[in-house]
């Protein structure tokens, strides 16, 4: 039998931790933007706080459902799992309609090239959120690679309070490095992901995948004013805004 095709002993304490720590980073940077400003949020509309509920849901999915695995409560762990057949297609509308609403909003204030060069980093977290979520569920039967797939939708989710984090403690940090900081700590993760299954001898191919797919999305970033990123742009605004 193929060594990769043999079944992996999954250490969930390790992914607990790891989405113990995803849940603080998101509390910390949202906490700085958003929760704080309860119960008043004038800067924000129904569309953020229905986006904020799922988004709020999809972690905390993430973080429960290694718990049980933890615990043998598989049942449960099944359960939520088919839950997630509703959540995540909600997310991702949800991720959208947030999409459209900030074009619409920073159109107003910078030009569209500037603006469509922003949104690459929006549609490629939607891009790899769903492409992570359709990987795990395809290799549901498989809880290596199913595992696998799920902490990377968990990777994804890190971008944008690490932006946050960052803008309300270090405002002189300048905006550029802002985003690349976030982009370059998800492929920062992703990296030490697969190193480590590489080095440990275990199916480093799905962490390769991964990897494989932030590194698109930080040359996708770089790319962000070239002809190539600004037709794409204009076709997604063209298409769904």
């Amino acid at each position: 039998m193929n060594k990769f095709n043999q079944p992996a002993n999954i250490k969930t304490r390790n992914i607990i931790i790891g989405m113990i720590l995803m849940f603080i980073i998101v509390h910390i940077g949202f906490h700085a933007t958003y929760i704080k400003q309860f119960p008043v949020f004038e800067k924000y509309n129904w569309l953020h706080h229905i986006h904020g509920a799922l988004m709020g849901s999809w972690v905390l999915l993430l973080l429960v459902q290694p718990i049980l695995i933890h615990k043998k409560r598989f049942s449960a762990h099944r359960f939520l799992g088919k839950l997630s057949y509703v959540v995540a297609p909600c997310v991702i509308v949800s991720m959208v309609f947030i999409a459209r609403n900030n074009y619409q909003t920073g159109i107003l204030k910078k030009s569209a090239a500037d603006v469509m060069a922003i949104q690459s980093i929006t549609w490629m977290q939607l891009v790899m959120f769903v492409l992570f979520y359709s990987l795990a569920i395809y290799y549901r039967k498989n809880p290596y690679n199913h595992m696998r797939f799920m902490i990377a939708t968990a990777i994804v989710m890190l971008g944008p309070p690490i932006n946050r984090i960052i803008f309300s403690y270090f405002p002189d940090v300048p905006t550029l490095y802002i985003f690349l900081i976030s982009l370059y700590v998800k492929t920062g993760v992703a990296a030490a992901l697969f190193l480590s299954d590489f080095i440990k001898r275990k199916n480093w191919r799905p962490c390769l995948v991964i990897l494989s797919v932030f590194l698109f999305s930080d040359a996708v970033f770089h790319a962000r004013y070239s002809d190539a990123w600004q037709a794409v742009g204009k076709f997604i605004v063209n298409t769904f805004y």
